[in-house]
């Protein structure tokens, strides 16, 4: 048997290696696990569904390999006044550029699905940057318009990417209802699956080259239509600020609002800020709470009793994000200064509020006696104020 002995300085040594190596395999531990609770607190998410109110829906068409089916698709959508959105990768400009210049031209978006149909999760940031801003440049060639939507190929993401993504001035977009055509050959479950899925704010995927697609589409768009829905570009349901995306890549319209007074609803028009100070003024914050699933035409209704004429057009006239906007201004003043029945002129006699004056100039808030408006017929009032929002 051979027995080995050690000195006191090789013990030592020995000692010392064993707990350097602990510790750098504890700073290794803490390390990885920090950076998988960092990942998970700070997870990002493209926009998968938006949250509107408005009925619109994007359908959109990945387009990275052949065109064969698009001339198909592009008459459908023009017979039916539908309008899409076309994420092209700069190979598929490449190889069909007089298909992009025809998506272009019949006024539908053409948006930013990378040079090279590349899974960007986990690729290097310099090499997507170059990739993006090579199918950018050749999609404003072809169009004459630089994109501001971008596509993940395969809806393969993760957070650095989207990270870029967004650092570069675009807003990253999926989709929440998936078509399948790749997968299923038949147009009535494709059909089916659209009309199933699709809610007001939804994504809609397609592919291009799917014959599958070219022949359900027809229906597809007048089924849509049947149920109230606008077939609109991405551009046009997404939002471009002010907003927030939940952990399920809801996009939600979350406009800034300040504490300080006076409220300002709309700086762009007094009429619809007066409005929109007159309803904090005469209703109850249940009966604020309740305008937000009452549509255009039942917010006049509910407010039409206490607004003169240039009011009630202004919000008529508004678009659906100017709506938004002074109503989640609304909500946030009714809450934190009061509204309705729990406003004082004690509580806020030295906030300088907004008024409506008539036409000698007198403000028409220093009563609570209620004076019906000189309308001739109330049924004019919500005759054609039916939602027509940008």
């Amino acid at each position: 048997m051979v027995v080995y002995t050690m000195t006191k300085k090789q013990i030592m040594r020995v000692a010392i290696t064993v707990l350097v190596c602990l510790a750098a395999a504890l700073i290794i531990l803490f390390a990885v696990f920090g950076s998988v609770t960092a990942s998970a607190e700070e997870s990002k998410k493209p926009v998968y569904r938006v949250e509107r109110g408005d009925n619109k829906v994007a359908l959109t068409f990945t387009c990275a390999w052949d065109a064969s089916d698009t001339d198909t698709i592009l008459d459908a959508l023009s017979s039916a006044s539908a309008k899409a959105t076309f994420f092209v990768t700069g190979e598929f400009c490449d190889a069909h550029p007089e298909a992009v210049r025809k998506m272009s031209s019949a006024g539908h978006s053409v948006q930013n699905c990378t040079d090279k149909n590349v899974h960007i999760k986990g690729m290097n940031i310099n090499d997507l940057i170059a990739d993006i801003k090579s199918a950018a440049q050749k999609i404003r060639t072809l169009t004459g318009k630089e994109p501001t939507l971008f596509r993940a190929p395969y809806g393969d993401y993760d957070d650095k990417a989207i990270t870029t993504i967004e650092g570069m001035g675009y807003i990253p977009v999926q989709w929440d209802v998936d078509s399948k055509d790749l997968d299923d050959p038949d147009a009535v479950s494709v059909r089916k699956r659209i009309s199933d899925g699709a809610v007001s704010g939804s994504i809609l995927l397609f592919h291009n080259d799917c014959a599958v697609t070219a022949e359900a589409l027809p229906q597809i768009i007048t089924e849509l239509k049947q149920k109230g829905y606008e077939l609109a570009k991405a551009e046009d349901v997404v939002f471009t600020s002010n907003y927030i995306i939940d952990e399920n890549g809801v996009q939600q319209y979350r406009p800034s609002v300040s504490a300080a007074l006076p409220i300002v609803y709309s700086e762009e028009d007094p009429a619809l800020d007066s409005a929109f100070e007159k309803i904090r003024e005469n209703l109850t914050i249940q009966q604020i709470y309740d305008l937000s699933s009452v549509g255009r035409v039942g917010l006049v209704d509910d407010i039409k009793a206490f607004l003169n004429e240039s009011e009630l057009y202004a919000v008529r006239e508004a678009t659906y994000e100017e709506l938004m906007d002074c109503y989640m201004t609304l909500v946030y003043a009714a809450e934190n200064y009061g509204c309705g029945g729990t406003y004082t002129e004690e509580r806020y006699e030295d906030i300088p509020q907004i008024v409506a004056e008539d036409d000698s100039g007198d403000s028409d808030n220093d009563t609570d006696e209620y004076v019906e408006p000189p309308y001739e017929d109330d049924a004019e009032i919500a005759k054609d104020s039916t939602p027509d929002v940008k």
